[in-house]
């Protein structure tokens, strides 16, 4: 077999060329162990009780015949065997076998069929009447005649209700039915080989298609099938999905972070020239050097953002988890942010049954709650309250971070949670946000296993959740 898949690798064939040799070979193997074996185990003949039926035809024949036989004798005219033969098969639709007693010569058909049943009867003496089983036909004998003063014994041949097509290619020639192997073989190789084929085929011409760049490119069809093309199939499409997703969602970001530096870049270079327009004006260059030291403040959290986000997009480590009671997490996260929402007149109650443990990154949790605490307070009403809350839903720590301000459209919710998305196109830019909290907020979430959605309350406002699983 190695000899011949080297054979194969040497020529330039296709996968479905290379198949379909393969397979056939094999059969053709396997066809002509089978014909050994088959004429090792090729039906032997067999003796029983004679038929009656047959026994009462050719002894009632056999009776007639030496009447017939007597008369011809006293006119001395020859007795025809042949013509024996012919008339018993016209009459009764049955073969007449004679054979010779002194030279052991049977006179049966002419034809390969009968050679079988010719050996047998030449080389064996049955004084006796019996029936002899062969492949398809069954013999019933010996009645003795004697003709010309010469001993003959006869039999009667007829057929047994068998397999008709099985007969027809039992009696075909050697070199017809191993053609008939190799068509049949042929066909049915050359199915199994487009079979397998195909699939490969579409699998292949889609791998070259994805990588040209082509991200669009699915196995349609082949991912319904059952087998184990079809898993394969439904990976592919599966892979081909996400990495569109993920160029997709990279080329997006690329864009929006080309956008976002666009915008401080414009204005500190806007802040540069009026600096140098008022040189030696002192109070209007130092108003212009904050704006571009605000401006410098804004980039570099911007980029931080970024990077925090790409961090968190291609990896994926628990080396840093340790047991974490979450209440007193986040109550440090409240006090954080209370300061900031103390400009604002903003209160933050925290409110908990009991205290939850859970394993994790303590420095991934604070970023993703004080994400989502800060940009509670940041669309807060002044003087208005946010409400964070823990509690324990289906054996999950479920944390809700709930704001009284405006809400979010229904239609825009799924969003929130994407880089750079804005509700309102000024609404970061006013706020001082660079559009990641949420984004590395999520990000952060997914690193516990865990997941974080938004929906809007009655009657107005904005909840957060943040479920985690339970310390195990």
């Amino acid at each position: 077999m190695s000899a011949i898949k080297k054979l194969f690798s040497s020529l330039n064939f296709g996968i479905s060329a290379k198949l379909f040799l393969t397979f056939w070979f094999v059969v053709i193997c396997s066809i002509s162990i089978s014909y050994v074996i088959t004429l090792q185990l090729q039906h032997r003949p067999t003796q029983g009780v004679a038929t009656p039926k047959q026994l009462h035809l050719l002894n009632q024949y056999a009776t007639q015949q030496n009447k017939k036989i007597i008369k011809l004798a006293n006119k001395e005219k020859k007795f025809n065997l042949k013509s024996l033969r012919n008339q018993f098969e016209r009459k009764y639709q049955q073969h007449l076998l004679i054979k010779d007693l002194a030279t052991n010569k049977v006179y049966l058909p002419r034809h390969r069929a009968w050679q079988g049943i010719e050996k047998y009867l030449s080389i064996n003496s049955l004084p006796n009447p019996v029936t002899i089983d062969f492949a398809y036909t069954q013999v019933t004998g010996a009645k003795e005649i004697t003709v010309n003063n010469k001993s003959y014994q006869l039999f009667v041949a007829g057929p047994i209700d068998r397999q008709q097509f099985h007969s027809i290619i039992e009696h075909l020639p050697l070199s017809v039915k191993m053609m008939i192997s190799l068509i049949i073989s042929a066909f049915l190789c050359w199915l199994l080989a487009k079979a397998f084929s195909k699939p490969l085929i579409a699998i292949q011409k889609a791998s070259d298609n994805l990588g040209k760049g082509n991200l669009s490119t699915r196995l349609i069809g082949f991912d319904e099938r059952s087998d184990e093309f079809g898993a394969v199939a439904r990976s592919f499409n599966k892979m081909a999905s996400q990495l569109e997703d993920n160029i997709t969602a990279h080329q997006r970001l690329l864009g929006d972070v080309s956008h976002e530096l666009r915008s401080p870049l414009a204005r500190l270079q806007l802040a540069i020239g009026l600096v140098e327009q008022n040189i030696g004006n002192t109070e209007e260059q130092q108003r212009h050097l904050n704006r571009c030291e605000n401006e410098v403040d804004r980039l570099d959290t911007m980029i931080g953002d970024v990077l925090t986000l790409s961090r968190l997009e291609h990896t994926n480590t628990t080396d840093h988890f340790e047991s974490i009671q979450l209440v007193n997490l986040t109550q440090q996260v409240v006090d954080d942010c209370q300061y900031i929402a103390n400009t604002k007149n903003v209160i933050i109650t925290l409110a908990s049954d009991e205290k939850y443990s859970l394993n994790g990154d303590k420095k991934l949790l604070i970023s993703a709650i004080s994400n989502v605490l800060n940009n509670a307070v940041k669309y807060a009403p002044e003087h208005s309250t946010v409400s964070v809350e823990l509690t324990l839903v289906t054996e999950k720590i479920c944390l809700t971070v709930t704001d009284q301000g405006t809400g979010v459209p229904d239609n825009m919710l799924s969003k929130l949670f994407t880089p750079f998305f804005r509700v309102a196109d000024a609404r970061d830019r006013n706020s001082g946000g660079t559009g990641l909290g949420l984004a590395i907020a999520q990000q952060a979430i997914k690193q516990h296993q865990g997941e974080i959605y938004a929906q809007n309350t009655q009657p107005c406002g904005l909840m957060v959740s943040i479920v985690l699983p339970l310390q195990s």
